[in-house]
């Protein structure tokens, strides 16, 4: 696959879990990770009442319980995972991504953004597919946010 062709897939996958997650379709959401996928959220109640100790799901068992989750349900059919723009670096059979990711809900028959991100993916080519086999999402204004973008970003140059 040339990295043209790579590079749209990868966008393809990062978007079809959101989709996938916004429509409760939670096979769907497992098939764009690994198996042994790791997924770290930043304050997982950004956007609701509180702060939150930082998530960290590993496995596809860990990302199922979250998506069905009180807390992901009480948000369906009511909100839009949105991605991008996204940068893709790739290194071999590997893909590091870097961008956004913003949570809308709606509320009062208007949409509001509920949760501003930003994003360190890790895919991994299986056969002709790309899987996430790691993500970190951090929520904007957080130091963490700012260490993560501060680390990665020259690596895209």
């Amino acid at each position: 696959m040339d990295k043209v062709a790579a590079e749209l897939a990868i966008r393809n996958v990062i978007g079809l879990y959101g989709l996938a997650a916004d429509c409760g379709d939670v096979d769907t959401a497992l098939a764009c990770h690994t198996e042994d996928a790791v997924y770290v959220v930043s304050n997982p109640r950004a956007g609701r009442d509180g702060d939150a100790d930082d998530l960290e799901l590993k496995g596809h068992d860990a990302i199922r319980q979250m998506l069905q989750s009180d807390m992901h349900q009480s948000l369906l059919p009511n909100c839009a995972h949105t991605v991008g723009p996204l940068v893709v670096r790739f290194d071999q059979d590997q893909a590091h991504v870097l961008g956004y990711s913003r949570v809308f809900n709606l509320v009062n028959n208007k949409p509001e953004l509920m949760r501003l991100a930003f994003n360190k993916w890790l895919l991994i080519q299986e056969g002709v597919s790309w899987k996430i086999a790691y993500r970190e999402s951090r929520v904007m204004g957080e130091v963490a946010a700012q260490n993560l973008l501060k680390s990665e970003i020259g690596k895209f140059i």
